[in-house]
């Protein structure tokens, strides 16, 4: 897959990606805390939170300077969460598509 013009490999049903996967769903996990957790301050201070937490994400699942090769050395809060979208996006659509498949084969 492709965001912001990195190409990523995310492929969640391989074999061969299997520590690619436990490790996008344990940042995953740490995501659904991402609005409790957000300090209190100025707008910008809750962008650059944001920002860290799903650079952070693309760090640890995809390897270090991941999140800023995607998401720029800045704080563009928007351009940070599209490309968080997008990837929680493909994972839905590979689940989809899996559970699709396996249902046809009853």
């Amino acid at each position: 897959m492709k965001i912001n013009g990195v190409e990523l490999e995310f492929e969640l049903f391989d074999a061969d990606t299997e520590e690619l996967k436990n490790r996008y769903f344990q940042e995953l996990e740490k995501m659904k805390t991402i609005k409790s957790d957000m300090p209190d301050g100025t707008e910008r201070e809750k962008s650059v939170y944001l920002c860290r937490k799903v650079k952070g994400l693309f760090d640890h699942v995809f390897g270090k300077g991941m999140g800023e090769e995607i998401c720029g050395a800045g704080n563009n809060v928007l351009l940070c969460m599209r490309a968080y979208r997008q990837l929680v996006h493909e994972q839905i659509r590979q689940q989809n598509e899996y559970e699709e498949i396996l249902s046809s084969l009853r």
